[in-house]
């Protein structure tokens, strides 16, 4: 029975097969119309921990690689996108934020799919230089603690799936293996995902990658991140444990509206991020500020995610993120 039959008939796959799937689309050797139906029918039938896991593996696998082991922990906030929220870019400007504080940042991501802005035109838009080659990714990296690494760049092969995902305008299980095909491979991850059913899926492949520490989140108001306005459910990943947490923003956090933070073109994203990094007090400041302070947490640099906020937000007041802004784009 081909694969195609067996996703039909809601039957699930291993992860070998489709790890080989994988790196046959990444070939060339899969045609669109087979890679459509594939990726269809693999969504009706829902992914499992283990066909996701097998997916990532083939990605990694074939990105380019990395001849390097770096002697620091470092942490990616790539989220999977997809919420339909039209925020401004809090995963990137969190990175941002951090990274100004003295956290190893490898960020990766990619153009806008769903979203108005996404975090490599965000970035472009801030005069952020993309690093060309992988040597100038790791100089990059050692000597300011940050680096963008630009997906298509570091994955050549996903170029084959780049029509069909586009045709196809709905998420599938490529939104999944994004926020997880890091190629540096860093040691702590937070990944925002666009849906609550697929928290413990996400924290599975997360656990068989090894990372020290990680967090998956969701916010019961829909966003890939933890968000100002509602509760947020997320699951921590350390000492080859998973624990099920809900955070409560609400009792710290100043009150409101959703569309404070809402932008509806690249310009309007650059120019909120602008005014964040650079120290104005708005609703994307106390999203930032809290977002970052989850990874500080992640980090082992704050005791709570609370405390992270706060220390994320005292950063931020003082314009320090914009100053480190303007270092890296130089």
């Amino acid at each position: 029975m081909n694969l195609l039959e067996k996703l039909t008939q809601k039957e699930n796959l291993t992860l070998a097969e489709t790890r080989n799937f994988m790196l046959e689309v990444m070939r060339g050797e899969i045609s669109e119309i087979v890679l459509a139906s594939f990726l269809t029918a693999l969504k009706m039938k829902e992914e499992t921990e283990e066909e996701l896991l097998g997916f990532v593996n083939a990605v990694r696998d074939s990105a380019l690689p990395v001849e390097k082991d770096f002697p620091f922990d470092f942490i990616d906030t790539c989220g999977t996108g997809g919420d339909a929220k039209a925020s401004i870019n809090i995963s990137t400007l969190s990175a941002i934020t951090i990274a100004s504080m003295g956290v190893r940042v490898a960020k990766h991501g990619n153009r806008s799919v769903s979203s108005v802005c996404g975090s490599s035109d965000l970035l472009e838009g801030l005069g952020y230089p993309f690093p060309s080659t992988v040597q100038e990714a790791i100089e990059k990296f050692e000597e300011h603690g940050f680096v963008f690494l630009f997906a298509p760049f570091w994955h050549p092969a996903m170029k084959h799936a780049a029509n069909v995902r586009k045709q196809l305008g709905f998420r599938t299980v490529f939104n999944m293996i994004g926020p997880l095909s890091n190629p540096l491979h860093p040691t702590h991850q937070v990944v925002g995902v666009y849906s609550s059913s697929i928290l413990d899926k996400v924290a599975g492949v997360l656990e068989k990658l090894n990372l020290k520490r990680a967090l998956v989140c969701h916010s019961r108001d829909g966003y890939d991140e933890f968000s100002i306005f509602h509760e947020t459910e997320y699951v921590l990943m350390q000492n080859g444990s998973r624990s099920y947490h809900v955070f409560n923003p609400k009792s710290f956090i100043p009150h409101f509206q959703e569309n404070e933070i809402q932008i509806y073109s690249k310009e309007e994203a650059v120019k909120k991020a602008q005014e964040v990094l650079s120290g104005k007090l708005t609703a994307g400041t106390y999203s930032v500020a809290l977002n970052a302070g989850v990874s500080l947490y992640i980090m082992g640099k704050a005791n709570a995610i609370e405390e992270g906020y706060h220390l994320a937000l005292e950063h931020l007041q003082k314009g320090e993120p914009f100053n480190y802004l303007k270092k890296i784009c130089s």
